[in-house]
Order: structure tokens, then C-alpha cells, then sequence
């Protein structure tokens, strides 16, 4: 304050009043975009006689003293509304839970003739902060681990230790999300399951199941996510940002030194149910966490060997294994038989329902985008006049075709699915009536499979032989084709999911030779086979074929394979900095300095954040599974610009 504020608050009538000027640390977290959570700080002054608020502001950071000094300022000279007039206290007690001698001092020190006191927080502003903090955060506060009764600081900080060297281990970098693990404390006769999260790079942790009945729902009916969650809730510890933590786990972290691995790797864990509430976990099932935690990593590094691809979900990489694994908790040592798979699930009887990314953010009442599909009837209609397309020569075939056009329109599920059977009756040859009842109908994997074939056939005949022939090279192009086209992509994608990977390859090989130009975007489903297949010859081979691709997929795969080639020099640099220059989004969520969001977006454009969050939720481990590679990124990058000088393009719809 200047010499004439203070002058004009003298003048100001004085109260007999105590007025008290608290300083709190709120328990809420301000979370502003691309920047570090912050606990915001506030400063109320209140009158003591009649519970008024007479003033208040936030701060991000401690508040100064004389910051502290305004506050009490405006209170005095333009206190909130309903708060009384305009006027100065005859007392002013400092209501902290800190000790600000230098604010006493400040405050004694000013000619307003008031007293001064420090004193702590009384309950009745406490109360009144509190409920401010609920309203601010929208609900009660989260309680912690130690409010669980047994649980003691010597067990959270075990788990927090072995969540730390689980994080540090990474074994989802060798384990993806579908396989399982049993695990069984020595003395208990039940196996409990585990599926470790983070191959995708969105959330990282591991789920645990008390039943394997439990992880068939999972991956067996997948169409109703919510009727997954086992009966008696889902078990779940996962590593989130300090902002998602209990204040009280964080006052435990301070007191008690509990380890933490990284900023975005406090661990948290809980148990959801079908109706959305949650609970915290047991002390017993802490302690299976605690152990597995630490078993896990022993068994990836030491126990699984890898193995030629089965026709099984749950060992896909590795042959099947049975041990015993010892590791040391805080309550000492345990022994844990240890079984991998956790059970078996044929992948042919996996649910054939899309898995989407989900947007928690996201407007679920959005309208649906349109189908693409639907809108090459109205091309047909219009290129018929024109003479730029000619009719089946089968009037059954071009009415069932007519019939899909509209199902691809159509809105209701229902009604689509019986529009394609209408159109089968109509016609064998329907190619998009399989494709549709495989798209929507098909429950599991291998019936989907069963409708792509059949579509596939039913195109072949209706194109027939020569057709083949003679429009080689220009498939796409002709609208009649197209579905045959979207069945043979449907057949090699269903194939990849079965792990009947070189199947898969001979399908998208052959669609590139109908259809060099690749309207479908089969190079980017190819290039991504080819990586998980480590076929780094066919993917250079497949790169040149494709020179003027200006995508993340070209440009950062042709770095990494530089690197992989020729490790850390010059070839792999000029690479990375091209892809760089391209889009210089892609490398914080490679690195981990960015998580991938929870859903994937329906439209990207060339070297925008939309297409680079799209490339990293594919290709992630690719860069991960190549030793060093993520580190060169952190070491040869350079820090992203705010200038983009990448190529643009016309915005692409995300493949699907």
C-alpha cells in the first residue's frame, strides 16, 4: 500500500472488531492445459463478531506479505456485498497453519491502531474452507490408503517401492493388454489374475481379476463395457499425476518418504463397481499388489521365453510357464506361484466388437459422422446419367447394392443389419451386405472372419475373372469394386487379429497391386503388420514404393529405421530432423513427456497434434522395443517450435 492508500484507510470509521485473515493451501488442484498442476492459495478475511466475509482472493503461488496486506486492504475498503460498510478493525488475528512472522511484523507496523495476533485456523473457517473445497472440486475429498482399515505405513510404503520398480521395469513394453498372468501367494489355494496396461501408452498399471470367468467377460463380451466389471467390482492400480492424488496420500508421501518413480507415476489403486462408485482396496489386496508389483518384472525378465506365434489370445509371444518367484515385501519374504498364460482364450471366440478409445471430455450426444459408405450411392446415381458407370448387367445384384447404400445411411442398428440380409435375399453377390452383418452382426472374431470371406467371394463373382484382368492397377477407381475392396480389408485385418499375420500380408500386398494409389490406406495397415512382424527389409522396400508420403507414419518410421540401421549418426539424424519438421508434435508422447489421450481423433491432418497422437498410439512400442531408440529421441530432438514449417495438407479422416 502507498502513503495515501494507508492515509485514506485511517479515515475510515474503526470497528470494535476482531477480524481474522486466514492463509490456506487449498486441497484442490488447478490443472491449466500443456502447464504443471498447481494447489492455489487463498486469503480470506473474515469479521469475527458477525461470520461475514468481508474480503478474499486466489493466488498460485504463497501470497506475499503484501499481498496478504491488499486483501486485508480491501476488505477494509471495499468489503463483499452484505459484509457492512466500509471500516478498519480494532484487532486483526493472522489465522495460519504456518508461522509468518514477517507478516506480524508488517502488520504491527502500519499506523491503521489495530492489534495483532497470530493464532490457528479457528474450526468455523476451517469448516467454511472446507466447503468451498467441495464445491471447487465437486464432490467430497478422496480419502487415502491409510484410512483402510490394517493398513499400515510400512505396507503403503512397500507397495509404493514396488509400484516404483514396476514403473522403472516397464513390462508392458514385452506384455500387451490381452495377456495374462496368475498369480498365488504360497498358502492360498486361488489364483488371482493380472493384465498389465501400458502397451498402448494411454494408462499404465495392471488390472487384477479374483476369477478367470472374470477375464473371459473381458475379452469374450465386449459389447456392453460396463457389464465387464466383475460382479464384486473391478481391482485396479494405475499411475496417474500428483492431481489425482489424496491430499492425504500426499501429506503420507511427505511424512513418511514413500518412493514415487516419476512425476506421472504416483500409484494409485481402487476398486470400481457396475453403478460407478468406488472404494479403496483391502489391506489383503494391497499386499497381493505389493507382491505381484514386484513378481511381474522378475517373471518378464527371467521366465519368459519367446515363442512362435499360437493361435491363442493369451500367449502370443511367449511359451507357457509355470514357477515359483520369491520376492522381498515389507513384511519380508514371499513366495508367489506364478503361471503364464493365466488360462487360455481361443482367439477365433474373442468378441468381434470394435474396442474404441473414449474421451471422458468428449460430448457423448455428438452426432455420429457420416458414413463414407452411404455417400458413394449418391455417386453412383450421379455417374450413371453421366455415363461414367455402367450397371452390373445383374438387376437383382444393382438393387441389393441400392439396399446397402441406404443401410450405410441408416442410423439404427437394427434396421441396418436387416437391410443387409433384405439385400442377400436379393442377391448372393452382395459383397457389402457380408461386410455390413460382419461389421455388426458377427459376435465373435472368427465369425467376422466367416462374413469378410464370404463378401470377398461374393465380389469375385460378381466382378468376375477378367474384370480382375483387365482393371488391375486401377481398383477404387471404379465405384463397383469398392466392395469387394472393403471385404478383402476386412478379411486381412480379421486374419492380423487371429496372429495369422502372413495371411494378413498376402491380402494388403495384393490390394496395393489392384490399387497402387491406396485410397483405403492399406500401406499404413501394411507398414504397421511389417513393424510388428519386424520385417525391416520389406518395410524399406515399402517405404520406396511410396516416396512422396509426407505422413508421420513415412517420416518417423524411415527414422527409426535409419537408427535402427545405423545407430546415432549423421543418415539417422538428417531422418529424425525431416520427421521433425513434419510434425514436431509426435515426439513428446514417443518420450513419455505426453500421455496419449483416452480417445483417438476421427480426423487428422498432416503435422497437426491430431495425426501425431494418432502415429504414437500405433507405433509407440515400435520405438520402445528398439534399444536406445527413445533415448536418441530425447537426446537428438529439438525442442518443438512454435512455428510449424511442416507441409500441409488437406485434413484426412483417422484409419479406423
Amino acid at each position: 500500500m502507498t502513503a495515501h492508500s494507508t492515509q485514506a484507510l485511517l479515515k475510515l470509521p474503526r470497528l470494535p472488531e476482531t477480524w481474522l485473515i486466514g492463509i490456506v493451501r487449498l486441497r484442490i488442484w488447478i490443472t491449466p492445459e500443456d502447464e504443471t498442476p498447481y494447489r492455489p492459495w487463498l486469503v480470506v478475511v473474515v469479521s469475527g463478531e458477525t461470520g461475514k466475509l468481508r474480503a478474499t482472493n486466489l493466488f498460485p503461488a504463497e501470497p506475499s506479505v503484501q499481498e496478504v496486506y491488499d486483501v486485508l486492504a480491501q476488505g477494509m475498503r471495499k468489503p463483499a456485498a452484505k459484509a457492512g460498510k466500509p471500516a478498519r478493525p480494532a484487532r486483526v488475528v493472522v489465522a495460519s497453519g504456518a508461522d509468518m512472522p514477517e507478516l506480524l511484523a508488517f502488520l504491527g507496523a502500519q499506523e491503521l491502531e489495530f492489534e495483532v495476533y497470530r493464532d490457528e485456523i479457528p474450526p468455523e473457517l476451517d469448516e467454511m474452507i472446507a466447503d468451498l473445497e467441495e464445491n471447487l472440486r465437486g464432490g467430497p475429498e478422496h480419502k487415502g490408503y491409510l484410512s483402510v482399515e490394517g493398513v499400515t505405513p510400512e505396507l503403503v510404503g512397500g507397495l509404493f517401492r514396488a509400484a516404483a520398480e514396476f514403473y522403472r521395469a516397464a513390462p508392458w513394453i514385452r506384455l500387451d493388454n490381452y495377456q495374462t498372468i496368475a498369480l498365488r501367494p504360497a498358502g492360498e489355494s486361488d489364483y488371482r489374475y493380472a493384465l498389465v496396461m501400458g502397451q498402448g501408452g494411454v494408462e499404465y498399471g495392471v488390472l487384477m481379476y479374483l476369477r478367470w470367468a472374470d477375464v473371459e467377460r473381458q475379452f469374450l463380451d465386449a459389447d456392453n463395457p460396463t457389464e465387464q466389471i466383475p460382479d464384486d467390482g473391478l481391482h485396479s492400480l494405475w499411475y496417474d499425476t500428483i492431481d489425482r492424488m489424496p491430499f492425504d496420500d500426499l501429506e503420507a508421501i511427505e511424512k513418511y518418504g514413500w518412493e514415487i518413480a516419476a512425476p506421472d507415476a504416483y500409484p494409485i489403486s481402487i476398486c470400481v463397481y457396475r453403478d460407478g462408485t468406488t472404494r479403496r482396496l483391502s489391506r489383503k489386496d494391497l499386499m497381493w499388489y505389493e507382491a505381484a508389483l514386484l513378481a511381474i518384472p522378475e517373471l518378464v525378465r527371467n521366465h519368459l521365453k519367446p515363442l512362435k506365434v499360437r493361435n491363442i489370445l493369451a500367449a502370443n509371444h511367449f511359451a507357457p510357464v509355470e514357477t515359483t518367484i520369491d520376492v522381498m515385501t515389507h513384511a519380508g519374504r514371499v513366495s508367489f506361484a506364478v503361471k503364464y498364460p493365466g488360462g487360455e482364450i481361443a482367439l477365433a471366440e474373442q468378441s468381434a466388437a470394435p474396442v474404441y478409445w473414449i474421451d471422458s471430455d468428449a460430448d457423448v450426444d455428438e452426432a455420429p459422422l457420416p458414413d463414407r459408405r452411404a455417400m458413394e450411392g449418391m455417386m453412383a446415381q450421379i455417374a450413371g446419367p453421366l455415363g461414367d458407370s455402367e450397371e452390373s448387367g445383374n438387376a437383382d445384384l444393382d438393387a441389393a447394392q441400392d439396399l446397402m447404400y441406404q443401410a450405410w445411411g441408416e442410423t439404427n442398428p437394427a434396421r441396418r443389419i436387416a437391410l443387409a440380409h433384405d439385400a442377400l435375399a436379393l442377391s448372393a453377390d452382395c459383397a457389402d451386405a457380408y461386410v455390413m452383418l460382419a461389421e455388426e452382426e458377427a459376435d465373435t472374431l472368427s465369425r467376422a472372419l466367416e462374413y469378410y470371406e464370404k463378401g470377398m467371394a461374393a465380389g469375385e463373382r460378381a466382378l468376375g475373372k477378367e474384370f480382375f484382368d483387365e482393371y488391375r492397377g486401377h481398383f477404387w477407381g471404379l465405384l463397383e469394386t469398392r466392395p469387394y475392396m472393403r471385404a478383402r480389408e476386412g478379411v486381412a485385418r480379421i486374419l492380423w487379429q487371429l496372429n495369422r499375420k502372413d495371411d494378413a500380408l498376402g491380402h494388403y500386398r495384393e490390394m496395393l497391386a489392384l490399387n497402387p494409389g491406396d485410397n483405403q490406406g492399406v500401406r499404413y495397415l501394411m507398414l504397421h503388420l511389417l513393424l510388428d512382424m519386424d520385417r525391416y527389409k520389406e518395410i524399406e522396400e515399402l517405404l520406396k514404393t511410396y516416396p512422396d508420403d509426407w505422413s508421420s507414419e513415412w517420416m518417423y518410421t524411415r527414422a527409426l529405421l535409419s537408427f535402427r540401421q545405423y545407430g546415432a549418426d549423421a543418415r539417422a539424424a538428417k531422418a529424425l530432423a525431416k520427421a521433425t519438421e513434419q510434425n514436431p508434435h509426435v515426439i513428446p508422447y514417443l518420450t513419455g513427456k505426453k500421455r496419449i489421450p483416452s480417445r483417438k481423433p476421427d480426423f487428422i491432418g498432416m503435422g497437426d497434434e491430431r495425426e501425431a497422437i494418432s502415429y504414437a498410439g500405433e507405433h509407440l512400442n515400435y520405438w520402445r522395443r528398439t534399444p536406445g531408440a527413445v533415448e536418441w529421441l530425447l537426446s537428438a530432438a529439438p525442442e518443438k517450435s512454435s512455428k510449424n514449417k511442416s507441409k500441409q495438407r488437406r485434413p484426412r479422416q483417422a484409419k479406423k
